[in-house]
């Protein structure tokens, strides 16, 4: 069910990592439940394949430490043992300390690493017929928000 967690890609199109990553704090009494069952649906539908997760908090002293999915209370309509083991330790000490700089006493964080696998059925379809991806990679997002402003200019 969990698969890529080494962050391994190989060089066909439908393999060609489109990385991101994404990190949420919330209050200890905060229910992660909807949230990674949306997560978990993504995956099972091929949408995207998680390449690390992680709890991080801070201990009594203010140091980031990562947390264990078990430790969670009060988690709806999940098994939070789906995701023991699916930490894979692409985050370093550097980021882990970045997101928990972000929070507040009592507050966790779940960093997702994930990469985009929306095309990747499309991408197998093409390379099954012979085709080669070209170019792949973002565009970023101001160039974008100013091409469309401008092209709805009247």
């Amino acid at each position: 069910m969990w698969t890529g967690t080494t962050g391994s890609c190989g060089s066909d199109a439908s393999t060609t990592p489109a990385e991101a990553d994404w990190s949420s704090s919330r209050p200890k009494a905060a229910d992660l439940g909807p949230g990674l069952t949306a997560l978990l649906n993504r995956v099972e539908q091929g949408i995207i394949e998680i390449l690390d997760i992680e709890l991080i908090g801070r201990d009594d002293a203010g140091a980031p430490i990562k947390r264990a999915f078990a430790d969670l209370d009060g988690v709806t309509g999940i098994d939070v043992a789906t995701f023991d083991g699916v930490e894979s330790g692409i985050l370093d000490g550097d980021d882990l300390e970045s997101i928990a700089s972000e929070l507040q006493p009592g507050q966790i964080a779940l960093a997702v690493v994930y990469e985009d696998r929306s095309l990747a059925m499309a991408a197998d379809a093409w390379t099954a017929i012979g085709g080669v991806e070209l170019f792949s990679g973002g565009i970023d997002i101001e160039e974008l928000d100013r091409a469309l402003n401008e092209g709805n200019q009247s």
